[in-house]
């Protein structure tokens, strides 16, 4: 079977994953509370290790491969990195 990739944006919840085939725990970001797009973990993807369970918009290369999702996060922003500007602005 052939692997969909995709440019795309997702929004999402940063969470730990842990996968029976091998020892190591990743992360995963969690999509409207069904999909879960597996973090690549290379540079950008290890960054958010330091952001768990905080909300994320991420950009990225996403690979569907059967019932399996995972991006390779080029850029990223957390919920809490918004800018709204000072305190007389609300």
């Amino acid at each position: 079977m052939a692997a969909d990739f995709y440019d795309d944006t997702i929004y999402g919840q940063i969470l730990p994953v842990e996968r029976e085939d091998d020892d190591e725990s990743g992360l995963m970001i969690l999509v409207d509370g069904e999909e879960e797009f597996l973090v690549e973990p290379d540079k950008n993807g290890l960054k958010l290790m330091d952001h768990m369970d905080k909300w994320v918009t991420a950009q990225g290369a996403v690979t569907e491969e059967g019932d399996e999702l995972l991006i390779r996060v080029r850029d990223f922003t957390l919920d809490d990195d918004w800018s709204y500007g000072d305190d007389d602005n609300w």
